[in-house]
Order: C-alpha cells, then structure tokens, then sequence
C-alpha cells in the first residue's frame, strides 16, 4: 500500500510540477519568453520543494504543516490553472492537492528506517582498513 501511495504521490508532484511550468508560462504571456519563465518557476519551486518537503530534504519540515503546505500548493496552482481556462488540469491538480494530504500523512517517516545488523566478515573488513590507517 505504501509503494502505491508513493508512486502516487510522485505522479501528483509530477504534474504540479507541469502546472506550474504552464501557470509560469501563461502569465508571462506564453511564447519563448513564457516558456524561460516557466523553466525557472519549475526549476525554484522544486528546488524549495526538494528543500523542504520530499522525503530526504535536508530541513524537512514537520509532518502535518507539509501536508498541507504541499497539498495546499498543488490546490493553488490548480486553482490557477482553471482561472486561465484550464478547466480539465486544473480540477484534476485541486483534487490531487486533497490526495496528496492524505498521501503525505501516511507516508511520514516518523519512526527512523530499520538498520540490518552488519555481518561479521563486514566488521572485521571494516576494522583492518581502520588499522591500515592508524599504522601510517
């Protein structure tokens, strides 16, 4: 179930991501110049977004204002969308943005990842590179 809900989160990300490469573009005008500003808009969102909301970022923040912060943007760029007249991709990314409150939720990794014990023969690698070091 988790695997899904992920896979899902992610096509969610994905076409948020493509919402706001066409919110970008259809506010600057479209054209080459709509285009540029779309890339950059996709290129600072998911930057913030790979800072703060998925999953290995480096200030990950708490879980619940993440969900909503991540389904709330999503919801935002949708509402957008539709406001420009795209009806279909704007409805579908709203209610993605609900779907992906309840993906972010429970997909949290409040309880740290399970360590596998290390096999012997590991340690004892491990121990004679230390010694190699230690003896120059």
């Amino acid at each position: 179930m988790l695997i899904v809900l992920g896979l899902l989160a992610f096509l969610i990300e994905f076409a948020f991501m493509v919402g706001v490469f066409m919110f970008a573009s259809a506010i600057v005008g479209g054209g080459a110049g709509g285009a540029v500003v779309g890339v950059l808009a996709v290129i600072l969102v998911a930057g913030l977004w790979g800072l703060f909301i998925a999953p290995k970022a480096r200030r990950r923040i708490p879980k619940v204002p993440r969900a909503l912060a991540s389904g709330g943007a999503v919801s935002v760029i949708g509402a957008g969308l539709l406001g420009l007249g795209h009806n279909r991709f704007g409805l579908v990314l709203i209610g993605s943005g609900l779907v992906l409150v309840l993906a972010q939720l429970a997909l949290d990794e409040s309880q740290p990842p399970v360590r596998r014990p290390r096999a012997p023969h590991e340690e004892s690698r491990r121990n004679m590179s230390r010694g190699s070091r230690h003896r120059r």
